[in-house]
């Protein structure tokens, strides 16, 4: 992964760096390293993503227009994968 597929991903996510920093437990500089150091961006970070993007697709699909089959535990554990993975870090409640 480059540079700017990294921040081209976050960005689908309307996270900030920040955001995706706080989440995995990096240093907020870390992006920054890897953009101004040449530090090699570490192979989970594209698997990370990618999954985080596949549930944002999954979330999308079931919720945009609200589906009249999208009701019971399908959704109830859709929402809560939303929240616990999707809402950027920062902007959780309790935070």
């Amino acid at each position: 992964m480059i540079l700017d597929e990294f921040e081209s991903a976050i960005a689908a996510l309307g996270w900030k760096a920040s955001d995706f920093c706080r989440a995995t437990g990096l240093h907020r500089n870390t992006p920054s390293r890897w953009r101004n150091e040449g530090v090699e961006i570490p192979a989970w970070v594209p698997q990370h993503l990618g999954l985080l993007l596949d549930l944002k697709r999954l979330h999308a699909a079931h919720t945009v227009p609200v589906s009249p089959n999208g009701e019971g535990w399908f959704m109830q554990d859709l929402a809560r994968l939303h929240a616990a993975y999707l809402v950027p870090p920062s902007a959780k409640a309790g935070e």
